[in-house]
């Protein structure tokens, strides 16, 4: 499974709004987010991040989606783009495919995301 977390925050745009365009706009998210899930993808869900916790990103929330594959996660960014996100939100996106979740000796999951050879 590829994670695609969407990092983000509101910009000037998203607060130039009223409250009831902006209600407009998040009940237009979920038309999207219905063609997304139709395309495949899975809602893991949504939340605020700790910002207290030290080198937190800057921006305040999160959302994240399990995917079928790399390539799914382009199709949904499309889905993204095409529900103008990023005209009202400033994001940080990452995909993953994770690694290593039952290996009982972590270190040789970080030496080959790292390339150091194991000898």
């Amino acid at each position: 499974m590829q994670i695609l977390a969407i990092v983000w925050h509101p910009n000037a745009r998203w607060g130039a709004l009223s409250d009831a365009d902006k209600l407009v706009y998040l009940k237009s998210l979920d038309d999207y987010i219905n063609q997304g899930r139709a395309g495949g993808a899975v809602v893991l869900g949504w939340s605020r991040i700790d910002t207290t916790l030290p080198k937190a990103p800057k921006e305040g929330f999160i959302g994240v989606f399990g995917l079928a594959s790399a390539a799914q996660v382009h199709e949904f960014e499309k889905v993204v783009i095409e529900a103008r996100w990023y005209e009202y939100f400033d994001s940080t996106n990452i995909s993953i495919g994770l690694e290593g979740a039952t290996e009982a000796a972590p270190h040789k999951v970080y030496a080959k995301l790292l390339g150091v050879p194991l000898g």
